[in-house]
């Protein structure tokens, strides 16, 4: 069993890199639709596999544990993040769950008690591919920004090092 989720981690990751390596291909080509698709598919197969391995006992168990433990005013503000990706899926699914805008904590762990891995499965086919295509360059450009803002400061230490060395003395 250890095994088999291991290899499926594995498989997941190399389907990860090289969509992702292809993806940059397909950008360079001009075909976005295709790209889009591409970065919604890997994602959800991505979502597939964790929950394949997953044990649903303990972690049906950790998140109920989370949300009891979550003040009110702390889920409400998640919750509209999530509502926000749920509201689009078919209304049957909404209907099953019992998901609305004003959706309480406690309506949420009896959601979660319920829940099962095929329809989880559904949730995952039904999450709007436009809505991981935008999480996902949201995540490439608060990357690159974070890569941006570091070497602006590595490129400041070099400046002030140079700095003090023309000024004859000889640490930085």
């Amino acid at each position: 069993m250890v095994y088999k989720r291991l290899l499926l981690a594995k498989a997941a990751v190399l389907l990860l890199t090289i969509s992702l390596l292809f993806y940059g291909l397909l950008l360079a080509e001009e075909t976005p639709n295709l790209g889009d698709k591409l970065i919604a598919s890997t994602f959800k197969t991505l979502a597939k596999t964790f929950v394949a391995s997953a044990d649903m006992d303990k972690l049906k168990t950790e998140n109920i544990r989370k949300l009891n433990k979550m003040n009110e005013a702390k889920f409400r503000k998640r919750y509209a993040k999530v509502y926000a990706t749920v509201k689009e899926l078919p209304i049957q699914m909404r209907l099953k769950y019992g998901i609305t805008e004003a959706m309480t904590k406690e309506q949420a762990v009896r959601s979660i008690e319920s829940v099962n891995k095929p329809d989880i499965y559904r949730l995952i086919d039904n999450i709007p591919d436009a809505f991981i295509v935008v999480e996902f360059r949201q995540y490439l450009s608060r990357t690159k920004q974070q890569i941006q803002d570091n070497n602006s400061i590595t490129q400041v230490k070099k400046l002030w090092g140079k700095m003090i060395a023309k000024s004859g003395n000889t640490k930085p």
